[in-house]
């Protein structure tokens, strides 16, 4: 599989990447190769934007032969949807039956 960075400047062989991890800052997504080299795979927001972007190429692996770093959009997509399913549609709590 090929994972193409965010910003369309490289494409990484995952076949030669050992992992796939946060950066210091927990804003980036770096990769690091076989031969002990580095690169940036992508830039995010916030740290729940860069997890969810781990998610998704984690989720796309072995399915494509290339995939892209998801974009920003496709990512806050992603969050919104996540957060609906722990609310109600009306914002309120939703009602618990059974227990004390």
């Amino acid at each position: 599989m090929y994972l193409v960075s965010k910003d369309k400047n490289a494409i990484v062989n995952m076949s030669q990447i050992t992992v796939v991890y946060l950066g210091a800052d927990n804003c980036t997504i770096k990769a690091d190769y076989q031969n002990g080299k580095g690169c940036q795979l992508g830039r995010y927001n916030s740290e729940a934007a860069a997890r969810m972007a781990i998610d998704i190429i984690a989720t796309n692996m072995g399915k494509m032969e290339v995939c892209f770093m998801p974009e920003d959009s496709a990512v806050n997509a992603k969050i919104n949807i996540a957060e609906q399913r722990q609310h109600h549609i009306s914002g309120k709590k939703t009602k618990g039956h059974g227990g004390s």
